[in-house]
């Protein structure tokens, strides 16, 4: 049955988390599926710093002429500090559970055959970190791409189990590494040298100072401040802060990447000393297909029932899925945001879900993927 195969590629995924780009085992796991499935498999796929990164493509082609429709899942999971300072991997975004159906997807796809065209089943490292939707873009895979489909879990708050999202709205998000470089001194003498505390002090005053259109929900907040750690009568010459930008809109979001920039430099001149900034990730907002939202629809409510459709719900969450519409304007694409009541939320490490949820959101995409491929 299907539960009971997505269930097991869960566990299986579940037990081997790797970070951006070390998907390492994933990856391999990943292709050996899509390879017995009979899918035409190409491995590491993309650059990253140089060398080839963990990208997975498996592509099914019917032999006859059509359109091409795609899967897309991340891969990576997320790093948590342990109390004796080492790092533990943990997939507490759902991203096992994305690959799960997706694969599972591919899997019934290839035995049932498809009427036309092609399906591209693609794995993409490093979403958490904003860079792998680019890396992938840049290996021109989406070039010959005309449908892109990719699905998330959600919390309980957003939907249920037993409920899909056809239309998730994401938030474009920026964050911000600043590092300020001060004078030392003596704590005798201040006036010798120039505080990064003070520094950093008046920059975050001047960040929270900024203000947005209230109706495109901008913000941004210092999530970051590390300075000091020596002696008490010195004065501190370097401080390292963080920032977390947000915005519904991409045209403001630049405004106010911008004008962060620009408090940060201006406000460290001031005060005599230097300022570094630079972009860590960033994911754009999302944009919407009417088409493709309609084929969402369609899905869930055969999948789900009338009762189980949510037509569209908004998140502060970034997706780095959306650069594909981004870069690609052409393609057209959906995002499905499934109910499992999932708690207490994504990225805490005690996050659980309904698995049984799966396998509607495994049958979800592969409807809306056969009805592009007869469009």
């Amino acid at each position: 049955m299907l539960t009971e195969r997505i269930e097991a590629i869960w566990q299986q995924l579940h037990a081997m988390p790797e970070p951006a780009f070390c998907e390492v085992k994933t990856a391999s796991f990943l292709a050996q599926r899509l390879r017995q499935a009979g899918y035409c498999v190409q491995e590491q796929v993309g650059m990253h710093d140089g060398r080839p990164a963990t990208g997975v493509v498996g592509v099914l082609d019917s032999g006859r002429p059509g359109p091409v429709a795609a899967l897309r899942s991340d891969m990576d999971c997320l790093m948590f500090k342990q109390a004796d300072g080492s790092e533990r991997g943990i997939h507490a975004c759902g991203h096992d559970a994305h690959m799960a159906m997706v694969l599972a997807a591919a899997e019934e796809l290839a035995e049932q055959g498809i009427p036309c065209g092609k399906v591209k089943i693609i794995f993409q490292p490093a979403e958490e970190i904003g860079k792998g939707a680019l890396c992938l873009l840049e290996a021109g895979v989406l070039d010959d791409v005309d449908y892109l489909f990719g699905i998330h879990l959600m919390s309980s708050q957003m939907a249920g189990s037993g409920q899909a999202i056809a239309t998730v709205r994401w938030t474009a998000c920026t964050l911000l590494r600043a590092v300020i470089e001060g004078t030392p001194a003596h704590g005798s003498k201040p006036h010798l040298g120039v505080n990064a505390i003070d520094v950093g002090a008046a920059i975050v005053g001047a960040v929270n100072a900024l203000h947005t259109d209230p109706l495109l929900c901008g913000n941004v907040k210092t999530t970051s401040f590390v300075a000091g750690g020596g002696s008490l009568n010195s004065i501190c010459a370097k401080a390292e802060l963080g920032f977390d930008l947000r915005s519904t809109s991409n045209a403001e979001m630049e405004q106010l990447r911008q004008r962060v920039m620009d408090v940060i430099q201006g406000t460290a001149a001031v005060y005599g000393a230097k300022a570094a900034a630079e972009i860590v990730g960033t994911c754009p907002a999302s944009s919407f297909d009417s088409t493709m939202a309609a084929v969402a629809r369609e899905a869930i409510v055969a999948e789900l029932g009338q009762g189980g459709l949510i037509d569209a719900a908004a998140t502060t969450v970034g997706e780095d899925f959306n650069f594909y519409a981004m870069y690609r304007p052409q393609l057209k694409t959906g995002f499905i945001g499934l109910g499992c009541d999932l708690r207490p939320g994504l990225h805490d490490p005690a996050m659980t879900f309904v698995h049984q949820d799966m396998a509607h959101g495994c049958r979800i995409l592969q409807k809306m993927l056969l009805k592009v491929l007869t469009l």
